[in-house]
């Protein structure tokens, strides 16, 4: 699921699940919530009808799933919540202990080390997106393809930054995949 960013009226930014992909849960557990139903009029409850009942939940948990990170500018604090529905865990991190907003890239497969691994098949080009704290550690906001950020995810990390007064640090400039056609060559 990926992360949008948002900057709320009063100046507070927000980086959470969207709420397209919310609809598009509810969307699904509809479809499939009147399947179930019909194949429950039709015939009743019947081995191949646990197939629907399965999707039916799963889509109902994808519904309820909340992950965001709030990054507050009045009150100093990062706050991460993540959980389904009102069953929520909250962590609260005091700006004064985060050192900097950081992005990180990576190949899928190789070792932090290695300097000439090149993004093939399976091992994709990868982007980090990480709060660095002061004690040295750091907590993952999102782990994604680059390809898939398409510089979007910098381009938050770089307004969060600014939003918090923060310092902000990326390795390297993104790639950005331009589409070629024959039309431009």
């Amino acid at each position: 699921m990926r992360m949008r960013f948002k900057q709320m009226p009063n100046g507070v930014g927000s980086y959470a699940v969207s709420n397209a992909t919310r609809w598009f849960y509810a969307l699904f557990c509809l479809f499939i919530g009147l399947g179930f139903a019909s194949v429950l009029i039709d015939g009743g409850l019947t081995t191949p009808s646990i197939v629907p009942l399965a999707l039916f939940i799963v889509s109902l948990i994808g519904l309820g799933y909340r992950e965001s990170w709030m990054f507050d500018p009045h009150t100093h604090t990062v706050t991460y919540t993540i959980g389904f529905y009102s069953w929520v865990k909250r962590e609260t991190y005091p700006a004064p202990s985060i050192r900097m907003l950081e992005i990180t890239h990576f190949v899928r497969g190789s070792t932090p080390h290695e300097t000439n691994m090149r993004p093939r098949g399976r091992n994709k080009a990868m982007l980090v997106f990480s709060l660095h704290m002061q004690d040295d550690s750091s907590k993952d906001i999102e782990i994604l393809p680059e390809r898939t950020s398409g510089g979007r995810t910098e381009a938050a990390a770089q307004a969060l930054a600014a939003i918090m007064d923060l310092p902000f640090h990326a390795d390297r400039e993104p790639d950005i995949y331009q589409s070629v056609s024959v039309r431009d060559v």
